[in-house]
């Protein structure tokens, strides 16, 4: 999501496939990562806080339409257990044990992510995982 939001060379494909997407499901996480996140980052002189606000502004319009799954009990028992590929970040496992019960709950669903542990056991649980690479 931050790579979209603050413009990275990838952003149109994660923006392209958010839009796409029929419904995007996030753990209620995301907020306090993104909100963290650009706050460490205008206070570090690394973006302008106005361009923090932005994307603040833009997360939460895009958030408004998507379904906030809750850091539960579950989903933190999740995150004790073994992934397939480890190792695994904590945030990285709350994101992925939400993920899981998700889909074990309504649908598999197609994982949005850039970093390459938290793909690669996306496709070992058998999600897809988006966006797509890009060709060379």
């Amino acid at each position: 999501m931050l790579r979209w939001l603050l413009g990275a060379s990838d952003a149109d494909r994660i923006g392209h496939a958010l839009g796409s997407a029929a419904t995007v499901v996030t753990s209620e996480l995301t907020a306090a990562e993104i909100g963290r996140t650009l706050q460490r980052l205008a206070v570090a002189g690394q973006i302008e806080a106005s361009h923090g606000e932005r994307a603040w502004v833009t997360y939460a319009a895009a958030a408004a339409h998507w379904r906030l799954y809750g850091v539960t009990d579950a989903v933190l028992h999740r995150v004790r257990q073994p992934f397939p590929r480890e190792p695994v970040r904590t945030l990285d496992a709350i994101h992925l044990s939400t993920a899981v019960l998700y889909g074990l709950e309504v649908v598999p669903p197609v994982m949005l992510s850039t970093d390459q542990i938290v793909r690669a056991n996306a496709e070992a649980f058998g999600f897809a995982v988006s966006p797509a690479r890009e060709r060379a």
